[in-house]
């Protein structure tokens, strides 16, 4: 191993739209701030060019969008796009030191067949456990036929690879447990908040803009799975004791997905509750640490399930980065990381504890400070800086050379 550290050329392939993509930018843009150069195979969106700089990364657009739809929908896109992918990096099999992959879907990873074939680094960024996932989205077993064409597939990604990077410890261990990958190729790199753009010090919370509104904010993918209705189900109940409550609503959509938010609309009105439940468009990430900073709490209620039982929104750790109070369903994964006196939780379904919550935080401003100032203990730990230096570790250890690392903040 020399001692120079290296400056590599990468390669992020991601089935998603980048720039809504948090995990993927986080990880490109941290290796183009340590001087390597980067290049994105992603999605192309409505108005979106071909070929884009932002932030020291390339971001190639591929002629696919992505739509909503039944399994066949998912399995045309993924292959698609597969084949696309496949075809560029057989053109730049020599071209790249690492090809970082991100799943869904796992087999993702084989579009870098000729790049693995030539003796480069392939990595595969598994952002959820697909089976899990599939299970939730159909509501069966993991042990169910049909269940059983993913985890083969999931079997041969994750052993193409020349390593995994799992979003959550849990992920890893069942992955681990399934034999999928081998202790030594795998790490977690836990899917924790940029503190160079979720800084508290920039975008220091300050609560909402309206003298006496009690702003609840949810920000992310609305489908039944995350339990967005629980949000607003929760309304009528709080309102009596939280005069100002106002539920906001940025969604994470994609083209065809106007069905959910019909619904949350359709629900607010049957509650009666439609002047208090404001439902807006997606908000470039740039801009979601003002608008955390503006909010009384942030909400993640999910119903549970066997994925979302071990799966951490990418938001509960931005907001708390953001010392913005949380509360939560209660999951094992998040027991895992949070105390109680962290983050308020309530289980799944339990509106009337989540009612309680929201009261208390509206009638002792107090306990939300500190709820959000012990949970700064979390960021601590797992500050994306803390986790990116783990996958740079990987690399060096892969590629058997030191690698160039961004300068640490003073």
């Amino acid at each position: 191993m020399t001692d120079v550290p290296a400056t590599l050329r990468v390669c992020m392939v991601v089935h998603a739209y980048y720039e809504g993509d948090a995990r993927v930018r986080r990880y490109a843009e941290s290796l183009a701030t340590a001087g390597h150069r980067v290049d994105v195979l992603a999605l192309r969106d409505k108005g979106k060019p071909v070929r884009e700089d932002l932030r020291g990364v390339a971001v190639h657009r591929l002629p696919l969008s992505r739509r909503r739809g039944g399994l066949l929908r998912y399995l045309f896109e993924y292959v698609w796009f597969t084949l696309l992918c496949g075809w560029m990096l057989t053109w730049r099999a020599r071209r790249y030191d690492v090809v970082h992959v991100h799943n869904m879907p796992d087999f993702l990873v084989f579009a870098a067949l000729w790049p693995r074939l030539f003796g480069r680094v392939v990595l595969l960024d598994v952002h959820d456990l697909m089976p899990e996932v599939y299970c939730s989205k159909f509501k069966t077993s993991v042990r169910h036929p049909g269940i059983w064409p993913i985890r083969v597939q999931e079997w041969l990604s994750h052993r193409f690879a020349s390593a995994c990077c799992f979003a959550t410890e849990r992920f890893r261990q069942g992955a681990l447990a399934r034999g999928t990958v081998r202790a030594d190729r795998s790490i977690a790199v836990m899917n924790a908040a940029d503190t160079t753009l979720f800084d508290r010090r920039r975008h220091p919370w300050r609560g909402p803009e309206q003298p006496g509104e009690f702003v609840m904010l949810y920000l992310g993918t609305v489908s039944h799975r995350h339990g967005v209705d629980q949000c607003v189900r929760v309304v009528p109940l709080a309102a009596g004791r939280v005069p100002g409550l106002r539920l906001v609503i940025h969604a994470k959509l994609s083209e065809a997905e106007g069905k959910p938010m019909q619904e949350l609309r359709d629900l607010a009105q049957q509650l009666g509750v439609a002047d208090r439940v404001d439902i807006r468009p997606p908000m470039p990430l740039q801009e979601v640490p003002a608008a955390m900073s503006r909010a009384s709490v942030g909400v993640f209620t999910p119903h549970l399930d066997v994925h979302i039982d071990m799966a951490l929104s990418l938001k509960v750790p931005e907001f708390v980065a953001m010392d913005v109070p949380v509360l939560a369903v209660r999951t094992s994964i998040m027991t895992s990381l949070f105390r109680e006196d962290e983050v308020g939780m309530f289980a799944d379904g339990d509106l009337p504890a989540f009612a309680d919550l929201l009261a208390r935080l509206h009638a002792e401003p107090a306990f939300g400070r500190q709820m959000a100032e012990k949970a700064r203990r979390f960021t601590r730990e797992h500050a994306w800086e803390n986790e990116f230096a783990g996958y740079v570790t990987l690399l060096e250890r892969l590629l058997q050379q030191p690698v160039a690392r961004p300068a640490t903040r003073s």
